[in-house]
């Protein structure tokens, strides 16, 4: 199901078939339509895989780091590991999906739905009087979302690093207001700063089992 994610993140969805999907992981037409129905179903079922193994990677760096502001941060870390590491696959699952049909692209909004609501559990600690919309969880995943489909699609996944202070100033001023988000800002960028090599050579976390 990997090759139908790199297939479809090297040339498009559109310009994707069967044999091109077959080129990529070494299988033969017959095995394949053993188990998918076209190459759409094919999409579809490994969206489905790899959203969720992204999405557990995710929240998993959240949950163990200390601090909300400290888990978002270490969360957006991963993602960016993830797509400079599977740039193809990373295409796929932000970008191809929008034209995939149906089944996959409802999979790409339970996703989103997943991790906005991880993000809103800072909800708990605000004051109801100064709390921000009910989709601001949804707006700053999409936002997340839109820096890395943008990198993807100049070519240029440098700029997913150079982003990360901007990223936290847009998570964190959209909860706690101006200066956590200059706050936030900075402590990024002093990470960047200081662990920039590590950080960008650490690879991806998502297992292919």
């Amino acid at each position: 199901m990997a090759g139908v994610l790199i297939a479809c993140g090297e040339v498009g969805f559109r310009e994707t078939s069967v044999r091109a999907i077959l080129e990529r992981s070494g299988g033969h037409r017959a095995q394949f339509y053993q188990h998918f129905e076209s190459k759409e179903d094919c999409f579809a079922q490994a969206y489905a895989v790899w959203i969720e193994r992204l999405c557990v990677s995710l929240l998993e760096a959240a949950a163990t780091t200390p601090g909300w502001e400290g888990g978002v941060r270490e969360a957006i870390v991963r993602l960016f590991q993830f797509v400079t590491a599977r740039p193809a696959i990373a295409r796929a699952l932000f970008v191809e999906v929008q034209i995939a049909g149906e089944p996959a692209l409802a999979r790409h909004e339970a996703a989103i739905e997943r991790l906005a609501a991880a993000i809103d559990g800072v909800r708990a600690d605000i004051d109801p009087a100064l709390a921000p919309p009910e989709a601001t969880g949804v707006f700053v995943v999409g936002g997340i979302e839109s820096c890395v489909v943008e990198a993807l699609g100049e070519g240029n996944l440098n700029r997913l690093w150079d982003a990360l202070p901007e990223l936290m100033h847009f998570v964190a001023g959209s909860y706690l207001g101006k200066e956590e988000a200059e706050g936030a800002f900075e402590r990024a960028s002093i990470l960047l700063g200081r662990e920039r090599a590590r950080l960008t050579g650490a690879g991806e976390e998502v297992e292919e089992r």
